[in-house]
């Protein structure tokens, strides 16, 4: 199977140096999920299992390769997590009584193996590539 490829124009940051507001990061945090699913919701094709997932940053700067980087797709992995394996997604009744999900472990299984990349680009954005691989 080949090699499948999506582009987003969505903006990463890392999140371990923000100084900002916590809701200017809530809003941008439920912004790249929602832009996830309804990718997913929108292509439709079956991601093979196992793959590889590629996560590449597009921006001016480059972060921090060891650190900065994965905590940037942290939101992004997450989602892709959830959407690919949704029996995974933990719900829970929080304090005012809503029902919500702990898509935090979704990302954790064994037939997904996460890379992730950087390049410069005047335009900001992410590239997500899932790649089969051989067991």
């Amino acid at each position: 199977m080949p090699k499948i490829k999506w582009e987003l124009p969505l903006k990463t940051i890392s999140e371990s140096n923000r100084s900002e507001h916590w809701t200017k990061s809530s809003k941008r945090h439920k912004q790249q999920q929602f832009f996830i699913r309804a990718l997913f919701n929108h292509e439709g094709k079956e991601i093979p299992m196992p793959c590889t997932i590629t996560l590449t940053r597009i921006s001016p700067r480059l972060l921090d390769c060891e650190d900065n980087l994965p905590i940037a797709f942290k939101w992004i992995k997450d989602e892709i997590g959830a959407c690919l394996f949704p029996e995974k997604v933990v719900f829970y009744t929080n304090k005012s009584g809503r029902i919500t999900s702990n898509k935090g472990h979704s990302d954790s299984d064994p037939r997904v193996k996460w890379k992730y990349a950087q390049e410069k680009g005047k335009r900001l954005g992410i590239r997500i590539e899932f790649e089969p691989t051989q067991d």
